[in-house]
């Protein structure tokens, strides 16, 4: 049990009581969560001491398979990645090529940065599985390289990359007045082909404004079909902004469709959703949108089966004050009932079977009738931490359960205020709490260390500057998935390192922080639940110097092509803070690095076939659709021809079907007759020469 004491802990509201008191108004900003104004949780005098009882220490940097492989693909001195968290920054190519994208500018004296656009660069992988073996078309960051131009002739920010074709790739970004689109035939050779603009919004949208903020992802046999979220966004006043989120589809990067997407059933596509709000991932046929990061609303997925031509909708959280605002109802203030644990940044992943996987940070606020018009209080600290896991096979919204180790019923009874809430009460140690992390809820948190020092002040762990509280709002944030072609998930994200080895830590006014790390957790797809916090992946034995650095904005490549492997970016800073900040902490321009690391995980963490190493006449499988009416089709990359046997098993495990079909080198989408089945789940199971895969599925 992890454990600490709170001098000033509340049980009978159940606040989390590190950083409980409201900021002098003086301390007010605003232009947080659509320009809501914001009360941070903290005193303008002394912070309330924090005694910790000893904790069990967490295991980091010792799981991954020898030393990390990590290359700096783009330096910039642009340093603002995202407002929230970072999305379709990375891909992966079946062939284990890999296209990174940034933000960047190489100007240092110039704040309007007219250099500024796409910083790309691309990995390309030898015959020899060792990462050191393959060659980053633009060098590397480490030799005194990387790339020197933007992609665009304009200034441009925001790209967003993903797979195009069998062998392309597709990068948008925004700039010079739209939102323009940039294909090649083969990634990472040749230049760039400029396809034009995307139209700028849908029927009927009363202003002029160009979509910003993209996301792409392709679906389709061969990657042909586009998608991609945007926001539209115009000033009516310095005080208020309509801001509208739009979905584009094409299936040529020419001639594109845009609505608002299935958020419009809903009517919370116009002034609820802001930019970098929201996610896209894809695989196959399917596609999934994820919608997070307000605090007066719930968190929304939308997954289509058919390549963005229907929807179906899933409220991952639901928030007990979605679509109410921060002021007055009928003239009266009003208040919560109690603080809410609420999801923010979040990201999202489609395995091989079509299931989706999100993960959200989590952190608390309350607004009370002692607010005043407009405000709310943003906790933050230790006790307001945690990555918070859902995937589409759960109940939607996620639940509280009972919590009968409980007598007060405020914290005994299911509450939604605590749906997303990792931190509780200690029942045994009045005065304490505890994390309760359940494995198959929970992700990860920042990690304990044996000794981690004098925490008699909290502000030691968690700068919660200007920059930082709009960008994380709890201690841990942008969190990043990985999956691989066996389901297995890897989850990295930004916390503050304590461990008292570790000499990653600055002075700021008189007082010691701790770097930001990045932390990786991991989710064995045969066990289901995740092993958590096992590496810190900006602390291995090749990446030392990102320890003394603030690692942030972490990325990722959403779907990988081996087993037990995974890819992330994050960003390297000296600096805390960012220069291009809304309210910047850093007095000026300082060289960030966007790094990418390939993670090996340990076996024991995740599910890797013994003949992993061997060449399999089968690299992946999925299927669809999913819901099956009729007919499904199995789709089928092999690396050679061979024989596959298909069989379909009910869940008595009685075999129900049976077939042999002969498959060849590359893409095969062999079908079987689903008619005769009645409504229920099956199980699919595909063998060819060694490669076994099973795969649930529902017959309507």
């Amino acid at each position: 049990m992890k454990k600490l004491f709170l001098l000033t802990l509340s049980l009978a509201l159940g606040f989390s009581a590190i950083a409980q008191h409201r900021v002098a108004k003086s301390d007010i900003r605003s232009g947080v969560a659509r320009d809501q104004k914001v009360t941070v949780g903290k005193d303008m005098a002394e912070p309330t001491a924090a005694q910790f009882a000893p904790q069990a220490p967490v295991v980091v940097s010792s799981r991954y398979q020898g030393d990390l492989d990590y290359a700096g693909t783009i330096m910039t001195f642009y340093d603002l990645q995202s407002n929230q968290f970072v999305a379709n920054r990375m891909y992966q190519l079946p062939n284990g090529s890999v296209g990174v994208t940034a933000t960047m500018s190489h100007l240092t004296s110039n704040s309007s940065v007219p250099d500024r656009g796409t910083g790309y660069n691309f990995y390309k992988p030898m015959e020899s599985k060792e990462f050191s073996s393959g060659e980053w078309i633009f060098g590397t960051v480490e030799n005194g390289e990387g790339p020197d131009a933007r992609v665009e002739t304009w200034m441009s920010g925001w790209p967003t990359i993903a797979q195009w074709g069998d062998n392309g790739e597709i990068l948008l970004s925004h700039g010079n007045g739209a939102l323009n689109c940039y294909t090649r035939e083969h990634a990472g050779e040749g230049e760039w082909q400029f396809r034009g603009a995307l139209p700028n919004y849908p029927e009927g949208y009363p202003y002029n404004e160009y979509p910003t903020w993209p996301r792409v992802v392709t679906t389709g046999d061969h990657h042909n079909i586009i998608h991609v979220a945007a926001a539209l966004q115009h000033s009516i006043s310095s005080d208020e902004t309509d801001i509208r989120t739009v979905l584009f589809r094409s299936e040529d990067a020419e001639n594109w469709t845009v609505s608002y997407g299935p958020l419009e059933e809903y009517n919370y596509h116009i002034g609820t959703f802001s930019a970098d709000d929201y996610a896209l991932a894809a695989n196959g046929h399917t596609v999934a949108l994820l919608y997070s990061g307000q605090l007066t609303n719930s968190v929304w997925m939308f997954k289509s089966t058919d390549d963005g031509l229907t929807w179906n909708t899933f409220k991952i959280w639901e928030n007990p004050y979605e679509g109410r605002s921060f002021d007055f109802e009928n003239g009266e203030p009003w208040g919560m009932e109690d603080t809410l644990f609420i999801p923010m940044n979040g990201a999202i992943t489609v395995d091989n079977n079509g299931t989706a996987h999100v993960a959200l940070n989590t952190h608390e606020i309350i607004h009370t009738t002692d607010n005043e018009e407009g405000y709310y209080t943003l906790y933050y600290g230790r006790t307001v931490d945690g990555i918070l896991y859902w995937n589409d096979t759960q109940e939607a919204p996620m639940q509280d359960t009972e919590h009968p180790e409980y007598t007060d019923p405020h914290l005994r009874n299911p509450n939604p205020h605590h749906v997303a809430r990792l931190w509780w009460p200690d029942p045994e140690n009045p005065g304490y709490v505890t994390i309760v992390g359940d494995t198959t809820k929970w992700i990860g948190w920042m990690p304990y260390y044996e000794e981690f020092g004098d925490w008699s002040n909290w502000t030691n762990y968690y700068y919660h500057g200007d920059d930082y509280y709009p960008k994380f709002y709890g201690t841990s944030g942008q969190p990043a998935l990985s999956c691989d072609p066996q389901g297995n998930l890897a989850c990295a994200y930004s916390a503050p390192c304590s461990d008292p080895d570790n000499s990653g830590y600055y002075n700021m006014n008189g007082n010691q922080y701790f770097f930001r790390h990045v932390y990786v957790s991991y989710r064995n797809v045969d066990e289901g639940y995740w092993h958590q916090i096992i590496d810190d992946i900006s602390d291995g034995q090749d990446a030392f110097e990102f320890s003394e650095q603030e690692n942030t904005f972490t990325m990722s490549v959403p779907n990988t092509v081996n087993d037990g492997e995974f890819w992330f970016g994050f960003q390297t800073d000296p600096d805390v803070g960012w220069w291009w900040g809304s309210n910047a902490a850093q007095t000026q321009a300082s060289e960030n690095v966007i790094n990418a690391v390939r993670v090996l995980a340990d076996p024991e963490m995740v599910n890797v076939p013994e003949n992993h190493d061997a060449v399999n006449p089968v690299t992946t499988t999925r299927i669809y659709p999913n819901p099956v009416v009729d007919q499904m089709t199995i789709e089928v990359n092999a690396a050679q021809a061979s024989e596959m046997s298909i069989s379909v098993y009910n869940l008595m495990g009685q075999k129900v079907m049976d077939k042999n079909v002969s498959i060849n080198t590359g893409i095969n989408t062999p079908t079987i007759n689903t008619s005769s089945l009645s409504s229920g789940v099956y199980f699919v199971t595909v063998k060819a020469n060694g490669f076994e895969n099973t795969m649930k599925f529902v017959v309507k």
